[in-house]
């Protein structure tokens, strides 16, 4: 016998009938796991019993009423209900995803290489402003506010939504005719400029030395800048310090 805690709940996974009978006594069972109903106990391919945790429907787009497949939620993991499918093995570590890769939710959403609808709404926002957690809220279904800023870090992590985020903000300082040589043009203005003080001119310096890799700290690192036509200042005004790291990264060198 096994056990699970799935939502401060245990559950539990019986090896086989003789288990089961002996923990279970005159408790149904279902010989089908197909046929089970939530909260029913069925028979899985190898012998193992579990309970069922959920039963859903799968439709045709998100739209659709109409239900073409079903699929129970077990402590192995999600099945969909069909003859060629089996529900054995161990448990998963995500019981949430269909197939047989075993992945966590943020592995799924960390290693995932094509960006999905939800994530170009995502990047959207923050383009435009949003705070990321906001962002997130608009777009995904949120429990709670540390849900939500976990996973909208978790986004803001990926190399995806990164480029998403930089090619949006791309559009709207194209859009505003602010492009990576007006602003250079602008810089250069201020350092040369009588009127302006000798603190905007060192960070202004600071900015066109890390553009152009000059940059070498004590810690020995190098400034890898991905400048894409706007500065760390007017990434920090979209509205989330960790947008900063679109415009620029640090990488340690070997001594």
């Amino acid at each position: 016998m096994k056990t699970r805690t799935i939502k401060k709940k245990e559950h539990v996974l019986f090896e086989d009938k003789k288990e089961f009978n002996h923990y279970m006594p005159n408790t149904p069972l279902v010989t089908d796991w197909r046929n089970g109903n939530e909260d029913d106990w069925v028979l899985c391919d190898d012998g193992q019993i579990c309970m069922v945790l959920k039963k859903g429907g799968l439709k045709n787009g998100s739209n659709s009423e109409n239900i073409y497949k079903y699929y129970i939620r077990t402590i192995i993991g999600s099945f969909v209900c069909k003859k060629s499918n089996s529900m054995e093995g161990d448990m998963r570590k995500n019981i949430y995803t269909f197939g047989a890769t075993d992945k966590t939710s943020y592995q799924i959403v960390k290693e995932r290489k094509k960006p999905t609808n939800k994530e170009f709404l995502f990047a959207k926002y923050v383009a435009k402003g949003d705070d990321t957690v906001d962002a997130f809220m608009k777009v995904y279904p949120a429990k709670s506010m540390d849900y939500a800023k976990s996973e909208a870090n978790l986004l803001m992590s990926t190399k995806r939504v990164q480029s998403l985020i930089r090619e949006e903000i791309e559009k709207v300082m194209n859009e505003a005719d602010i492009t990576p040589l007006y602003i250079l043009e602008r810089m250069k203005d201020i350092i040369e400029s009588d009127l302006a003080r000798d603190s905007d001119k060192v960070s202004v310096l600071k900015e066109l030395v890390a553009i152009a890799g000059m940059r070498d700290t004590e810690k020995k690192s190098e400034s890898v800048t991905l400048f894409q036509g706007f500065s760390p200042e007017q990434l920090d005004a979209i509205g989330n310090n960790n947008v900063k790291k679109l415009a620029s990264a640090k990488k340690e060198i070997e001594k």
